[in-house]
């Protein structure tokens, strides 16, 4: 593998793991505060105990050890 910038041989691959969450809105916890207030069903209340939603993607980087450039695979 070569380096764009520079055409050196010297590169290290690493996998990066990126993680984002995503929390329900203030319009997500009313309606179901209401719905759960108004049938007061267990079922409508286990929403609100797991309302994250986590997202993880793996993106390979290549590091030329010369230059410093960084790029994707």
């Amino acid at each position: 593998m070569r380096c764009p910038r520079c055409g050196s041989e010297n590169c290290q691959i690493i996998p990066v793991t990126e993680t984002k969450t995503k929390y329900r809105g203030c319009c997500g916890w009313a309606l179901w505060i209401f719905l759960a207030v108004i049938t007061c069903g267990l079922i409508l209340l286990i929403p609100l105990l797991t309302n994250k939603k986590t997202k993880s993607t793996t993106r390979v980087t290549a590091v030329c050890t010369d230059c410093g450039k960084k790029w994707y695979l």
